[in-house]
């Protein structure tokens, strides 16, 4: 079952204009979160990026197509009564279409749903592989936003997965580290923790966000900027960062061995979680 428009219904009655410009043009936008303990912690600020990236690329949102914790609760349940594999906490998606419109600027009407699944995530002691890197331009006018045109991104993360990694580093002509496919990077060296900055082409994840928030409540130092590939050969420690998987310690990374986790990723992990798991409530 899926949530739409204030209501649940089987996904094959979720209908959209076949002119709608995600099936015209691949426009589109997603969200992509899951519970922890039973609360989706972080929709709110999932919510609040597909407003503002919807806003930013001038696709049609109103307030009443999103959905609420209540929504979420009750699209969960009503698939955990037929599905076992439901049980727990979830993986949950919200996708916006493109919408339609006369002669292409401005959209109308985009179609909004959620949709739940399994998590499907490495367990919680797992170790990233990351063995690869593919190129992006640095002047990517989309990667800032999560949107349904992501193939090439999909593809090389994919083959990744299918060769043993978990995810494939995304770098500039010029070497300089931006994210993962689907997740932002993390490195610890000397005790410091270093991320690329949001004025590279990357997207702001979510739970980058928590991780640095948290960072500078336990006094750590953090540097936001731009990471040369060659930082990656002298960190002591790497992990990734997404709504789903939370912190994924990095235990190969480009040829390399590190401490999966180490001690900075760890102490990080021992903050994030509670907060994950108390609803966003825990000190």
């Amino acid at each position: 079952m899926i949530w739409t428009e204030r209501k649940i219904i089987p996904p094959e009655e979720l209908h959209i204009d076949v002119l709608d410009e995600t099936f015209q043009h691949g426009l589109g936008l997603f969200e992509t979160l899951r519970t922890w303990n039973g609360s989706p912690t972080l929709l709110p600020r999932h919510l609040e990026r597909l407003q503002r990236s919807a806003r930013d690329l001038d696709l049609p949102l109103r307030l009443e197509q999103l959905p609420g914790d209540d929504e979420v609760h009750k699209l969960i349940a009503k698939n955990q009564g037929s599905a076992p594999q439901l049980e727990g906490d979830v993986r949950i998606r919200i996708t916006m279409s493109g919408g339609r419109g006369r002669s292409g600027f401005p959209l109308k009407r985009s179609t909004v749903w959620m949709t739940v699944g399994p998590l499907g995530t490495p367990a919680p002691d797992a170790a990233a592989i990351i063995n690869e890197c593919i190129q992006v331009a640095l002047d990517d006018p989309l990667a800032r936003y999560k949107t349904l045109n992501y193939w090439r991104k999909r593809i090389a993360w994919a083959r990744a997965f299918e060769a043993g990694a978990h995810e494939v580093l995304c770098v500039t002509a010029d070497g300089l580290v931006c994210e993962g496919t689907r997740s932002n990077v993390f490195l610890v060296r000397d005790r410091r923790l270093c991320t690329p900055g949001t004025d590279g082409p990357l997207l702001p994840g979510i739970m980058r966000r928590v991780v640095l928030e948290h960072a500078g409540r336990l006094g750590l130092t953090v540097f936001e900027g731009w990471v040369p590939i060659d930082a990656l050969a002298t960190a002591d420690e790497a992990f990734l960062t997404s709504s789903v998987m939370g912190m994924l310690p990095v235990g190969r990374l480009l040829g390399r061995d590190l401490p999966a986790p180490g001690p900075v990723t760890q102490r990080l992990w021992s903050s994030v979680l509670p907060w994950l798991e108390s609803g966003g409530n825990s000190p």
